[in-house]
């Protein structure tokens, strides 16, 4: 399939941060060089979800919205540099950094909102736009106000103020980031693969794409808020946001699943990779379920909320989900190119995906491997397994990215 080049730039760039992402994970999984400092923690954390996936949904954002005439190499490339940016600001521990480059990596999202917005024709466009086109729009949307939030500690921070008390923008940062985001984008991109015109809209798929918009919504300003509320609704409007999340993705399930698990696993090819996403998609909101009832029921005190249970959402949500869509995605557009290491896709993808599961299984069952002496805990045996998979892919497909054809867009714009 031929895209855009800027769509291959952006996919090149996150694949380059989410090197940094893989090295620092095997690191805090093994232990090999003791605990990671907190700022190490959140370098992984950021290369993560915005180096990587967010960079990788600006790929998939140009792929699905861009017109002939665009011309996007210089937004994508400021994209990739604000963002390495912001990562090693993190890493630096320095909070003026953090400030600065936060409210740059905040103007990149904006402008991605934006540049969707208005390419589906802005709220007139819209409300006529297909399920899979809706879900990235309203996805970003989400994106937009969980960065906001972020963005809003980080500037608190370089400015030698203390966190309010009355607000937990940090826990509704994280939500929307996922609950929200997260969902919503990969739910859209896997229907416009899978399913292709079976995304048309429907009342169904519509239901669907507002459940899980208002769900990721409710479910972080219920967070923010929760000081303001009282405790009756502060424990009962997370509740709420989490049935409406589930009933959206039992839709995704009814309108879709058939789908995912006709997909061809044992063919090397992106289909299965972006089908096995839908799979830890349920996963994840389920866990993402479990974990609210456990904060409702810790009142407060995080020490009672499993650290097993938040690490293995996490990395549901980020390699299960995303990580399988991104790469899905790679092997799509560059299914009509010479497949450098032909092996590896199965080495890829099965290692992945086991090295993935049994990683969550392990935080469930056994929990957080934080504080133990390397290889002392069974989360060091299996972590490699994902991580040195998701190394074996970042080579493998920089590789094939690189032999993408640089006239693409050149010839669009003409």
């Amino acid at each position: 399939m031929r895209v855009r080049a800027e769509v291959t730039q952006a996919f090149q760039y996150g694949l380059i941060i989410f090197t940094l992402t893989a090295l620092l994970g095997l690191a805090n999984a093994t232990q090999i060089f003791g605990a990671l400092d907190r700022n190490t923690l959140l370098t992984h954390l950021h290369s993560g979800t915005l180096g990587w996936i967010t960079m990788g949904v600006i790929g998939i954002a140009i792929w699905i919205f861009a017109r002939g005439d665009d011309d996007l190499a210089a937004p994508v490339m400021l994209s990739a540099l604000s963002t390495a940016a912001y990562v090693m600001a993190f890493w630096s521990g320095v909070y003026i950094l953090r400030g600065v480059f936060g409210l740059s990596e905040l103007a990149v999202i904006v402008y991605w909102w934006w540049f969707v917005y208005t390419r589906a024709g802005g709220w007139a466009g819209i409300r006529r736009l297909d399920i899979p086109k809706l879900s990235v729009v309203l996805g970003l949307t989400t994106l937009v106000v969980g960065s906001t939030l972020g963005v809003t500690v980080q500037v608190l921070l370089a400015t030698g103020n203390v966190l309010p008390t009355s607000f937990d923008l940090i826990g509704a940062h994280a939500t929307a980031q996922t609950g929200g985001y997260l969902v919503l984008v990969a739910a859209g991109f896997a229907e416009w693969q899978l399913a292709g015109a079976a995304g048309k809209r429907s009342t169904l798929g519509l239901a669907q794409v507002y459940l899980l918009f208002v769900g990721g919504l409710v479910l972080a300003v219920s967070l923010l808020l929760a000081s303001f509320l009282g405790p009756q609704l502060a424990q009962a409007l997370p509740g709420v946001a989490t049935l409406l999340t589930l009933a959206g993705i039992v839709i995704v399930a009814v309108r879709f699943g058939r789908t995912a698990i006709a997909a061809p696993w044992m063919a090397a090819s992106g289909m299965r990779h972006i089908a096995v996403a839908v799979g830890f998609l349920v996963l994840a909101v389920i866990l993402q379920a479990i974990l609210v009832q456990q904060f409702i029921a810790a009142q407060g005190d995080v020490t009672k909320v499993s650290m097993g249970l938040l690490h293995a959402l996490d990395h549901s949500y980020f390699i299960g989900v995303m990580t399988n869509v991104l790469f899905g995605a790679i092997l799509v557009t560059t299914a009509d190119r010479p497949r450098l290491w032909p092996w590896a896709d199965h080495v890829i993808f099965w290692g992945l995906n086991l090295g993935a599961a049994a990683f969550i299984a392990v935080l469930l069952i056994v929990g957080s491997g934080e504080g133990a002496k390397p290889f002392t805990h069974p989360v060091s045996f299996v972590a490699p397994i994902m991580g040195l998979s998701a190394l074996l892919g970042i080579a493998t497909y920089l590789m094939r990215l690189m032999g993408a054809p640089a006239a693409v867009s050149a010839r669009a714009r003409a």
